[in-house]
């Protein structure tokens, strides 16, 4: 992803923010979705809930972007956990959360038909569980080309 980070130090207080380049995120998600057939969203919930955090409403607008921009793309969105809480209970938040994502999607006009949604649980890790690091790169959601 194209980005430059921005450090700012008020009150003796470091802060760092991530600036999106001038080139379109939707773009570089069409990439990755060319070249791997897929794309990882860093989306942020509610703690243990489905509910979007508003701070992510930018992801779900290029993802909006990248289906405008592509009338014949279909996608499935399929969320992912950690191994936090049992397994049924993570398959089953993880369900809930690839709903939210799509819900939100057709919210912005995109139409029900080019979507699914699946939740994978904790069943297809992509970092060691063993570190917050690698849950945390575990609770994911990802879109998919159909």
């Amino acid at each position: 992803m194209n980005h430059r980070i921005v450090s700012l130090s008020i009150a003796g207080m470091m802060l760092c923010m991530l600036i999106l380049s001038s080139c379109s995120d939707s773009e570089t998600l069409r990439d990755e979705m060319e070249t791997k057939g897929f794309v990882t969203l860093q989306i942020n919930f509610e703690t243990a809930k489905a509910d979007i955090k508003p701070e992510s409403q930018y992801i779900i607008d290029q993802v909006v972007e990248l289906l405008n921009d592509d009338e014949t793309l279909n996608v499935s969105i399929e969320g992912h956990t950690d191994n936090v809480g049992s397994a049924a209970s993570n398959k089953t938040l993880s369900e809930n959360r690839a709903k939210s994502v799509m819900n939100a999607i057709i919210a912005k006009g995109i139409d029900k038909s080019r979507l699914s949604a699946k939740g994978w649980g904790q069943e297809k890790p992509i970092a060691d569980n063993k570190s917050e690091e690698g849950r945390a790169k575990n609770r994911r959601v990802e879109i998919v080309k159909k």
